[in-house]
């Protein structure tokens, strides 16, 4: 084996050296270049400038998506906006992501930044058209909910409504009356409706039956006129077994209510009714105008009673159908729940109208949890006498 001397030696490593640091040198060139081509951005298109748009038309969510996403309008050409969020550092990426909207938002909003230079104006046109009509579409669906929830909610006096009273009838209903701890006691009823002319009468019968006799629960009697309002009764008679009758008059000329119980005197509103011709008030908004029945819809109406005259609400719950000695029966259910802080009944009311809109059952629910109900088991109009 040879041995290279020290001087040998010496004279090669400059050598050895000198060629990798040449060819360090033609590596290093070689890897700029490449870089220098990658990282160079095309030259900007020469075609005219493009005009991108976001558009938020969610009108019921307007005021947080404008925090979220701001509408945004650039006037840099396409692929050069393209390039620029490609190229752009990572650390403004990060922060563009931790800005992006929620999930939310990007359902109603859209960033339209078209990727095909070729058709750019085509593409950003009609996605801006999609998004239009699906954003439109989804304003106008909002507006309808929150306009039926507004209208549900809003509680309208029952004089304002356009009423038309049901034609004269009789109706036999079958009455069965149920309290705690008791066996339920049945009965009948009768609710007598006659308009000739311009005035109208009812009459309104309750009893038991008994082993061996009848037992008559009440009556009542309103006779009054058909006025601006519907029914605008003139005086109502109740009689009640173990009670003296009692006596309610509406005074028209001095718009006030009297009462033959006691020397209180009460304002009269707009189409007040009395216990009676309220079941044929409400029956006439139906025949005048069928979609004026709306479930949740609210009304408020004052109702004169044997010594007081106070405003309740009525409450349409929604069609339902009943079953009947008639049959089944669709039907409009409407309640009149107790005014609060008062120790009142709660009354229901089913309303048909295949018949004219008579309430064909009758509900009445006292605070003590008895429960009076009267069914329909006949009803016969006079044609002659119809209104």
């Amino acid at each position: 084996m040879t041995l290279f001397s020290t001087s040998q030696l010496q004279s090669r490593i400059p050598l050895r050296m000198m060629t990798f640091a040449g060819l360090a040198l033609l590596c290093h060139w070689l890897l700029w270049d490449g870089l220098s081509e990658i990282t160079t951005l095309p030259p900007p298109h020469s075609s005219e400038q493009k005009e991108v748009t976001v558009q938020l038309l969610n009108v019921a969510n307007t005021a947080t998506l404008q925090k979220l996403t701001p509408v945004l309008t650039t006037n840099e050409p396409a692929d050069t906006v393209t390039h620029a969020k490609a190229h752009a550092p990572k650390n403004e990426q990060i922060v563009e992501q931790q800005h992006a909207p929620s999930d939310s938002a990007v359902s109603t909003a859209a960033l339209v930044s078209p990727s095909d230079t070729s058709q750019p104006a085509a593409i950003s046109t009609k996605v801006s058209e999609e998004f239009v009509v699906t954003s439109t579409t989804s304003a106008v669906k909002t507006t309808q909910v929150a306009e039926n929830q507004t209208k549900q909610e809003e509680v309208i006096d029952l004089s304002n409504l356009h009423i038309v009273p049901p034609p004269s009838g009789t109706m036999e209903m079958k009455l069965v009356y149920v309290a705690k701890n008791l066996n339920p006691v049945y009965g009948m009823g009768r609710i007598q409706w006659t308009i000739k002319d311009s005035s109208y009468e009812m009459h309104i019968d309750a009893s038991l039956d008994l082993l061996l006799t009848t037992l008559r629960l009440y009556q009542l009697q309103s006779e009054g006129n058909l006025g601006q309002h519907g029914i605008a009764p003139l005086r109502m008679t109740e009689s009640r077994r173990g009670r003296s009758e009692t006596a309610t008059h509406f005074h028209y000329d001095t718009k006030m209510i009297s009462f033959s119980a006691n020397a209180n005197q009460v304002e009269m509103s707009a189409g007040t009714q009395d216990k009676a011709s309220i079941f044929m008030q409400l029956a006439g908004i139906g025949v005048a105008a069928p979609e004026q029945f709306v479930s949740g819809k609210k009304m408020t109406i004052q109702v004169a009673e044997n010594r007081e005259a106070e405003k309740f609400q009525f409450v349409v719950q929604g069609q339902e159908e009943i079953t009947t000695p008639l049959g089944k029966v669709q039907t409009w259910h409407v309640t009149r729940p107790p005014r609060p802080g008062f120790y009142n009944s709660t009354l229901e009311l089913w309303f048909a109208p295949a018949y004219h809109w008579y309430p064909l059952q009758i509900r009445n629910t006292e605070p003590n949890g008895a429960v009076t109900t009267q069914t329909v088991t006949q009803i016969q109009f006079t044609p002659s006498l119809e209104h």
